[in-house]
């Protein structure tokens, strides 16, 4: 997903700066790029917000329209207040073509184990996976079908194929799972048998 946005330089300033940036529409943010000091710029906090939600599940690379040129850029973190929930600050990472970037890119989940309908449960483990990978390759997820989800199998990051690539969490780590409901039937039968003591 390719999201366009214009955006414009601003000076780099002291706490308060920034607050009366934000009371005035604007989003402090950071263009971070491999070998250069950062690019301190200012975002339109609504339309930032507008693109931003529909990126939600997916790897976005924004394209910001920085005084007539255009930055190729996905958001490698953010600030959150921690009361208002509201973004107080972004850092974009610029991608260059030829050079490796490491990010997570999410899971996208496709059908519902039918194992769940004999009372499985189903554990997610993992909602994304850190990888390496050329700026053109870029996914916006991967997606993972867990239709055939059996009780007691797992999807483990050793299982997961990709394509231009490089996985960079351990295999052994499982992604998600589908238990028996063992741990219920455990404590109904202990106060099964805790009421058949009482009882003699």
């Amino acid at each position: 997903m390719i999201l366009n946005l214009a955006v414009q330089t601003r000076e780099l300033g002291n706490k308060s700066s920034r607050k009366n940036l934000r009371k005035g529409g604007q989003l402090p943010a950071v263009i971070y790029s491999e070998g250069q000091p950062g690019i301190h710029i200012s975002v339109p906090t609504n339309e930032f917000y507008k693109l931003y939600k529909k990126s939600i599940g997916e790897v976005a690379v924004f394209n910001l329209e920085l005084d007539g040129k255009e930055i190729h850029a996905i958001v490698k973190a953010r600030q959150i207040h921690p009361v208002t929930r509201e973004f107080i600050h972004v850092d974009f990472l610029e991608l260059h073509k030829g050079k490796e970037l490491s990010l997570a890119v999410p899971f996208k989940f496709i059908g519902t184990p039918a194992s769940l309908k004999e009372g499985g449960i189903m554990e997610i483990s993992m909602r994304e996976l850190k990888v390496s990978c050329m700026p053109q390759f870029v996914p916006e997820d991967i997606p993972l079908n867990i239709e055939n989800l059996k009780i007691g199998e797992t999807i483990y990051v050793k299982d997961i194929q990709t394509e231009n690539l490089t996985i960079k969490d351990a295999g052994s780590l499982p992604i998600i799972s589908v238990h028996a409901q063992r741990a219920a039937k455990s404590t109904e039968d202990a106060t099964a048998q805790e009421g058949s003591e009482t009882a003699e």
